[in-house]
């Protein structure tokens, strides 16, 4: 079969055989896909270097005929993040991997934007915000300030077992108007400033969804959240 080149973000590596790698990747045009990289394990392999994580790479490779295709060149290019955010953004990488999976259209664009809150977002919020957009766009978040359950519009709103519900539909840890608001805000601009009390409600939430979906907690939230509560004991 012919080659294919696109852009694409490495996920995973996976060790196979003596010397070769399993790399799932997030590509532009083709979702995410798993390829074989044969002899990527070895000393004097050009994909040592360049199958990097955080980057954006231009790979090519040739489909299989029935399973997973063989990667036939990969080069890379720059970061996507500067060194200091490099930690948080692999937790990123792994959160996305858990969201979109093989045969999925999407991916690429997601990984790359939550990437761009990150960077752009200092401190506690920047996790928060790229975490929560990945979990948006893989649809496992609803419309903040409306009832995930029912969808109806409602003042208070109460967060409970991974969801945001209103009154009639179940009741919890109740979160403000003012707090979906400042959310929303924040997402779009790191201008907006969020209350303390609101980025621990936020936090509680991303943990929640994450937990309600099987996967690991980002431990940068997890000691963000042990900070807090050294902080307030």
């Amino acid at each position: 079969m012919s080659e294919v080149r696109d852009r694409a973000m490495l996920l995973r590596r996976i060790a196979y055989g003596e010397s070769s790698l399993v790399v799932h990747m997030l590509t532009a045009g083709h979702g995410r896909i798993a390829l074989m990289a044969k002899g990527a394990r070895r000393a004097k392999s050009p994909f040592r270097a360049t199958l990097a994580p955080l980057h954006e790479l231009d790979v090519a490779w040739r489909p299989g005929r029935t399973g997973m295709g063989t990667l036939t060149g990969a080069e890379r290019g720059e970061p996507l993040l500067p060194e200091h955010l490099m930690y948080d953004g692999l937790e990123l990488s792994a959160l996305a991997s858990g969201i979109f999976q093989e045969g999925e259209p999407q991916g690429f664009e997601e990984l790359r934007m939550a990437c761009r809150l990150l960077a752009e977002r200092a401190g506690t919020t920047g996790l928060l915000a790229a975490a929560w957009y990945l979990l948006d766009q893989g649809g496992w978040v609803g419309s903040l300030g409306h009832c995930w359950h029912c969808g109806r519009e409602a003042e208070p709103l109460y967060w409970s077992k991974g969801y945001l519900h209103c009154a009639d539909c179940d009741r919890g840890a109740e979160v403000s108007r003012g707090a979906c608001r400042g959310i929303l805000g924040h997402m779009r601009s790191p201008r907006v400033y969020l209350p303390e009390h609101d980025v621990r409600t936020w936090r509680t939430m991303v943990q929640d969804v994450l937990r309600l979906h099987g996967l690991r907690i980002l431990s940068s939230l997890a000691s963000q959240n042990n900070s807090a509560n050294r902080r307030d004991a």
